[in-house]
């Protein structure tokens, strides 16, 4: 099987990453993925090659692995899943070896790099002005008051999940999406009113009444995110929370004057928590960046490295 992939838009030699060994030709070097030796007068075909430099024996060679290309270049609202794009192009069953690469400064919401077996490796590139993003939670609704129900805004996604071993080259932005900002307090606010009536011809008299009336919170703020977040139900209409967007969180619904009733938190930022506000419910927290972190190669550094990460790293 030829090779499918040559080198990112930055110049790495992704096929130098996934350690395809090189043969010179004329003057000419070129990578290959099968290498066969000669046993017993027969030539057989190796899964891997090793020399030995400085006194240790250093893999140069690795085959038998399915190998991809997939480049991403188009916005996505859905989650992107490596198992089932692989099962597209004829794969089975097997290790594999390939690059996912993020391109043409495009938005994507949730990268699945599957569970593969212990020798596959993934390169995964994203170019600059491209993004891996999870959608924000939303904002949660105002509660308390004559509208008690609602209350905790919604967390974040995760961006990018992985339990197979992948090296990072990341000249973008991957980010888990904000936490959505809490619901603000409803509340009841009674006061006193005089009011007249007829008492004694020609008289009036006054009693003092008490009055009570709903005073609406805000509703909270949706996290930033792919795609957009909604913002919580306010106490009316007029107090809902701002919804969030790729690049911003929405602003919580502030809250009517008068008794004790709050605005709603605002949603957090790519990759943090949503705001927190006096009433019945929490804020959101922020999605993960990278779901299985412990799965990134570290021990070569390639292209751009880590690069900007928004949001927590988790192992899984």
């Amino acid at each position: 099987m030829a090779i499918p992939y040559n080198t990112t838009s930055g110049g790495t030699s992704i096929r130098d990453a996934l350690v395809h060994s090189s043969i010179k030709d004329g003057n000419t070097w070129r990578h290959l993925e099968k290498i066969h030796v000669k046993h017993n007068n027969s030539w057989q075909e190796t899964k891997e090659g090793y020399v030995k430099h400085s006194g240790s024996w250093r893999l140069v060679h690795q085959g038998e692995h399915f190998l991809f290309n997939a480049e991403l270049t188009s916005n996505s609202t859905s989650e992107w899943s490596l198992a089932s794009y692989l099962s597209g192009q004829g794969y089975s069953s097997g290790p594999i070896k390939g690059a996912v690469q993020i391109k043409s400064q495009v938005k994507r919401r949730q990268i699945n790099l599957g569970n593969f077996s212990g020798d596959s490796l993934i390169y995964l590139r994203v170019d600059p002005n491209c993004r891996i993003q999870a959608k924000g939670g939303n904002g949660g609704n105002a509660g308390g008051g004559n509208n008690p129900g609602g209350g905790n805004g919604q967390n974040g996604q995760r961006a990018l999940y992985s339990k197979t071993n992948f090296i990072l080259d990341n000249a973008g932005i991957i980010a888990g999406g904000g936490g959505g900002g809490s619901g603000g307090q409803n509340s009841n606010h009674t006061y006193p009113v005089q009011q007249s009536n007829s008492c004694m011809k020609g008289n009036t008299c006054y009693e003092t009444n008490f009055v009570t009336v709903f005073v609406p919170g805000g509703g909270g703020g949706g996290g930033a995110g792919y795609p957009n977040s909604t913002g919580g139900s306010g106490g009316e209409q007029s107090n809902k929370g701002g919804n969030g967007t790729s690049n911003s969180f929405g602003s919580g619904g502030g809250a009517a004057s008068g008794g004790t009733s709050h605005g709603g938190g605002d949603g957090g930022t790519l990759g943090e928590n949503g705001q927190n506000t006096p009433g019945p419910g929490n804020r959101g927290t922020a999605g993960a960046a990278i779901e299985g972190i412990n799965y990134r190669v570290q021990n070569n550094q390639w292209g751009d490295g880590t690069g900007d990460l928004r949001g927590p790293t988790t192992n899984s």
